[in-house]
């Protein structure tokens, strides 16, 4: 190797032989970070106690979020959409707050009797959920 240019060559190639595995590297660490994202969907039980609620008596609102059965600490956002049936222009939206294990809670006092429309909006892991049920408070 005493030739100059074949010297040169011999560098060259072994320079992008270096670059090219820790390009490759790199590019297969990000992919496995991406197919270990689960297509799964989250799943939201809505719920709260207590159970009969009454007008003017603190109500708290839960969102148990799951994925493949497994608690879902990381939701970006749980919202808790509450709706007067009879008059839509009382809507309350409460953020929910993390208590661990995947429970979402919200705490709110209603004001007024009636029938509400209840929904949670939960933003988790590129994904959402919306599920709803139906609420009567009693005098």
């Amino acid at each position: 190797m005493n030739n100059p240019r074949k010297m040169l060559s011999f560098v060259s190639i072994i320079l992008a032989a270096l670059v090219g595995g820790c390009s490759s590297s790199n590019h297969e660490s990000g992919h496995m970070n991406a197919a270990n994202i689960s297509m799964e969907p989250i799943k939201v039980e809505l719920s709260w106690t207590p159970d009969e609620v009454s007008v003017n008596e603190p109500v708290t609102f839960v969102a148990k979020v799951t994925q493949e059965d497994q608690a879902v600490e990381d939701a970006k956002e749980v919202l808790f959409e509450i709706v007067n049936t009879n008059d839509e222009a009382q809507k309350l939206e409460i953020a929910g707050e993390s208590v661990g294990d995947g429970i979402y809670e919200a705490e709110v006092t209603l004001k007024n009797e009636g029938e509400y429309k209840v929904t949670s909006h939960v933003s988790a892991r590129t994904q959402h959920s919306m599920p709803s049920k139906e609420l009567t408070v009693l005098p």
